[in-house]
């Protein structure tokens, strides 16, 4: 049997046009799940290195002493913690507020007064690592 020269002719390279095709949408379909587990590994990292730290500065403000809580307001000491992958200690912001609190007694006026409460010691920790600002505790404003 012969085949007609017109259909050979007009065939030839169709096949290897398709397979580059079909390669070029594999290849991008294959760098985009890539990039986003790339992108899912990073969070999740950084999230895991983020439960860390605040177990950490947990365990600090629970073990603490009252001096050293004093120290740390007073700002004779200054806090530090290793991140994990770091070298280099990193220093611990410490906010240790007052709060002035108003008492208004309508029925007896001598029972008026502003009391000063210190607040609870919040730690903070500013690291690209982490993400940003990273803070344990909580200050009433």
């Amino acid at each position: 049997m012969k085949t007609l020269a017109s259909i050979n002719h007009n065939q030839r390279g169709v096949g290897l046009v398709e397979a580059l095709v079909s390669v070029a949408l594999s290849s991008i379909v294959i760098l985009g799940a890539a990039y986003a587990t790339g992108k899912m590994l990073t969070s999740q990292q950084q999230s895991n290195l983020q439960y860390i730290v605040i177990n950490e500065l947990q365990a600090r403000l629970q073990n603490a002493t009252v001096e050293q809580k004093k120290s740390w307001c007073n700002k004779t000491e200054i806090p530090t913690i290793l991140l994990p992958k770091e070298k280099d200690v990193t220093k611990i912001e410490v906010s240790c507020d007052d709060v002035n609190v108003t008492i208004n007694n309508s029925a007896n006026a001598t029972h008026n007064r502003t009391i000063s409460e210190s607040q609870p010691v919040k730690f903070e920790v500013n690291s690209p690592l982490l993400g940003g600002k990273l803070t344990v505790g909580e200050a009433l404003k």
